[in-house]
């Protein structure tokens, strides 16, 4: 996968994994609370209502929810008719529900369902008026916002509503109120992150498209849910509501942990998949990747379950559920195969290849349904067993249709499963053996349990040891391991990972603790936003004159088109900008560095390095750590302000807004340099500084202790640039912007003599823009005054991704932005730039696979289609267009 889409998968995974197992964890304590508060029968019925709500759920989606995700592009119209549709079929679907609930007793002989499936009918006009905002976070890999929500309403719903009404003997009407609170909060707070917009409409035409994919995911969803729900039709029918609420139980008691360890992974992968649709070889890796690391958790933890069942329905349900001890023993199998073959049928959606996953799925219920007649003589573990088979046949199918579409090789699945399956058969041994010694000791089950879970628990991870798991050991370091935070390894440390990593947490927690401010006065992602908090504020009380809120938190909504992707984001929430006037403190002025004196340690590094150490964990070239470097003091009295250099981007948006508001503060502020920087360092303070910037400048080899120093935070995510920077460039640098004429200078902003993100057919662009009245501008032979009064002039700019866009905050209203995004590499900081600023905004990606720039070309063709509709001009060359 390329960097940036792997980096959103796993950064989707986190939350969706953190919000699945915190779900989990506070659903084995509701199971547990529940179980014993509520009978089987009350279980029974609402699984009952439960297969016949879900009977009509897959018709009240009709597959919108998958359809909007897999679309490419998505405009406004998809979302107004997808929620159109939707909550027209959710009112449509649970009328029919309401009136037809008292024909479901002729099937299930229970008169006592009604009431029950009628009041649970209402989720699905609920669903309906929720699903597109769910949608539309899934599609824009919002999983961090959606897994917040999910725990909060589950929370509120399971832990508040339904517990309570369980306590105050409602029985079985808890379970609904539980239910029905979650999918009211789930659809509010979904909604109020997304506020799509809720006007009619309906249009064949928009429909059609969404109905052609969305209706054959209904249908092929419909038949999942008999595949699905064939058991619970088989046992409400044949043996009755308890054992049903007996089956149900042992059911979720095995189906919550394995279904939460591959729920986070399989709901970021519809649109994870989709986005490799067209690159065969990179989804056949990113599936057998994900298939091998899934079953090396999912197989063990199958098998583990399976010897302890016994224990763990004693502990989790009570005695009064031992009925159930046998069937968990059968069903952990049946959903650890559900839960993998999940994959396979995400992996068919996202190709859109749905006709073989319908025909798959009609074929699966019709033998699950032949398999079960004739196992229901042999009672509820009969059934059981026949479920275990069909799952079996069914994920065979999908991994031998899967070598149709993706060409992995026999031998791929093999080594693929194997080292699940040698460490499922080592764990499921080992705890088979702890059975048997427990058998007739009368140990308690609670720590027959502990043992189970900690005995299989070490094997796991101790297996990954064994040579066999060496592919497992690959792709966790590969893919996990080596995004996590600051302890990202670079390949050179390989051979001294362990020390290396003991290093980084120990510069960790200096920094945290210690600096008083960071790399170009802006703190580390995951350092805390102000000196009390990084610091401790018994420590820097000493060194601190006092301090002042210069701007209140904002929040900057970015306004992407529909159908822009997810990795556009469209929110950032901005907090106070704060500025501290400090004493005694040290500073390094080549990279920004501040600290107290106390602290004996200084990193010497770039901007980008060290917010790599403290969250990025991408690349991570070397570190260099000085130990006891006495700082020289710095002679000037007065306040100083640092100004370390970093690349133009982070120093215009992040260093310059400090600076100048500095001076804004204190007109006589000194600024410190280092003994070297960049030209157009000197260029921007002289433009503001004017004669005087000699004077106002200290120059220091070295770190420097400075009796009086002004500190100013910017905004820690870089890329993200505050609204309040954006108003200080241009009110210091364009004092009449707002009067500035419209624009009538189009622009192509070459990278030709730039090594980094360089096209090989760059100069043929050039030309053809040229002949349609383009200047051509190299930004690095500008001067910073040059670059303003340039971009002042701005009708239209055309670039390639790269510093010399953040000339856009010079443009005046009007402008029109193209930017192309080279050889795979994509970044969206001038996009929110560009319309943060009302500028309009388009992109055009191109070339090869990111790192191979050298064979990288533009196609002209794309980006000459693309241009923004403006009259032609006739190039006057820059030297006209600067007098």
């Amino acid at each position: 996968m390329s960097q940036n889409l792997s980096s959103r998968i796993l950064h989707s995974i986190k939350w969706t994994t953190t919000a699945t197992f915190a779900i989990a964890a506070m659903q084995v304590g509701y199971s547990a609370l529940m179980s014993r508060l509520l009978t089987p029968a009350d279980f029974g019925l609402v699984a009952m209502a439960g297969v016949v709500l879900s009977f009509g759920g897959y018709f009240a989606q009709m597959g919108l929810e998958q359809a909007l995700i897999q679309r490419t592009e998505l405009s406004n119209e998809d979302v107004r008719v997808a929620f159109t549709v939707s909550v027209l079929l959710g009112i449509t679907c649970t009328t029919i529900l309401w009136f037809t609930a008292p024909l479901v007793p002729l099937y299930f002989q229970n008169p006592h369902v009604v009431p029950i499936l009628r009041v649970m009918a209402v989720s699905l006009l609920i669903t309906g008026l929720s699903a597109t905002a769910i949608s539309l976070l899934k599609r824009r890999m919002a999983f961090e916002t959606l897994s917040k929500i999910e725990v909060a309403s589950y929370i509120i719903a399971y832990g508040g509503v339904g517990l309570g009404m369980a306590f105050r003997g409602h029985g079985v009407w808890s379970l609904l109120g539980a239910t029905i609170t979650q999918g009211v909060l789930l659809g509010i707070l979904a909604y109020w992150n997304v506020r799509h917009s809720i006007r009619p409409l309906f249009s064949w035409d928009v429909f059609k498209p969404l109905f052609a994919f969305g209706g054959r995911v209904s249908v092929i969803s419909f038949l999942e849910f008999l595949g699905a729900n064939l058991d619970q039709l088989f046992i409400g029918r044949l043996l009755g509501v308890r054992m049903v609420g007996i089956y149900n139980r042992a059911f979720m008691l095995v189906y919550l942990p394995v279904h939460n360890m591959t729920t986070s992974i399989a709901r970021v992968l519809l649109p994870a998949f989709s986005t490799l649709q067209n690159d065969r070889k990179r989804l056949s890796q990113a599936y057998l990747t994900t298939l091998s690391l899934t079953s090396y958790v999912v197989l063990p933890t199958c098998l583990g379950i399976a010897t302890t069942a016994e224990p763990l329905v004693k502990v989790m349900l009570g005695d009064q559920w031992l009925e159930a001890i046998p069937i968990v023993k059968i069903v952990a199998f049946v959903v650890g195969l559900n839960m993998l073959s999940t994959f396979g049928g995400i992996l068919f959606e996202s190709l859109a290849d749905l006709n073989f996953k319908l025909a798959l799925q009609g074929g699966y219920v019709i033998i699950q349904a032949l398999l079960m007649i004739y196992a229901s003589r042999f009672g509820l573990v009969g059934l059981t067993r026949a479920m275990l088979i069909g799952e079996i046949l069914r994920h065979l199918a999908y991994l031998i249709a899967g070598r149709r579409l993706l060409s992995y090789s026999f031998f791929d699945i093999v080594s693929t499963y194997l080292p699940a399956t040698v460490t499922a058969l080592v764990v499921g041994l080992a705890s088979y053996g702890l059975t048997k010694v427990f058998a007739g000791s009368g140990v308690p089950a609670l720590v027959q349990l502990l043992a189970h879970i900690l005995l299989c628990g070490f094997l796991l991870i101790g297996m990954l040891t064994v040579s066999i798991n060496r592919p497992i050991r690959m792709q966790l370091d590969e893919h996990v391991l080596s995004k996590l935070s600051f302890l990202q390894q670079s390949r050179s440390f390989s051979q001294m990972r362990l020390s290396v990593a003991k290093v980084r947490v120990r510069l960790a927690q200096i920094l945290q603790r210690k600096l008083l401010g960071s790399m170009v006065g802006n703190l580390p992602v995951t350092a805390l936003r102000s000196l009390e908090e990084v610091c401790g504020w018994d420590d820097v009380r000493p060194h601190v004159r006092t301090m002042r809120t210069l701007s209140a938190p904002i929040t900057q909504h970015y306004s992407f088109p529909a159908h822009y992707p997810p990795y556009f984001r469209r929110n950032k929430a901005f907090e106070a900008r704060l500025a501290y006037w400090l004493r005694d403190v040290c500073v390094a002025p080549a990279n920004g560095l501040t600290w107290l004196p106390e602290a004996d340690y200084v990193l010497s590094e770039s901007i980008g390095d060290v917010r790599r150490l403290m969250g990025w964990g991408n690349i991570l070239p070397h570190l260099h750590l000085l130990h006891s470097r006495r700082p020289t003091p710095l002679e000037e009295n007065g306040l100083v302000v640092a100004a370390a250099p970093a690349p133009f981007f982070h120093w215009i948006f992040e260093t310059l807004p400090n600076l100048l508001t500095a001076l804004e503060l204190d007109p006589k502020v000194r600024i410190l340099l280092p003994a070297q920087y960049p030209n157009f360092v000197r260029q921007a303070l002289e433009v503001r500084l004017g004669n005087d910037f000699d004077q106002r400048v200290a120059i220091a080899e070295g770190p420097v202790r400075i009796p009086n120093l002004l500190l100013l935070q910017t905004e820690v995510d870089a890329g993200f640039i505050p609204p309040i920077a954006v108003d200080i460039l241009r009110n210091s640098y364009l004092p009449n912007h707002s009067t500035l004429p419209a624009g009538h200078r189009d622009l192509y902003i070459s990278r030709r003599y730039v090594p980094r993100r360089a096209m090989s057919n760059e100069a043929v662009l050039e030309e053809a823009l040229r002949k349609r009245g383009f200047d051509i501008v190299y930004s690095e032979r500008l001067s910073f005054a040059d670059q303003v009064k340039l971009f002042s002039q701005a009708r239209t700019v055309v670039a390639l991704h790269g510093a010399g866009m953040s000339n856009i905050v010079w443009a005046p209203a009007g402008l029109q932005v193209l930017e192309i995004f080279p050889n795979g590499y994509f970044n969206d900081c001038y996009a929110r730039l560009t319309v943060q600023l009302g500028h309009g905004y388009d992109y055009v990606t191109c070339g090869s696979s990111q790192g191979k720039t050298a064979s990288g070309t533009i196609s002209v063709a794309d980006v000459v289609a693309r241009l923004p509709l403006v009259p032609a001009s006739q190039p006057v060359g820059l030297a006209s267009a600067l007098q």
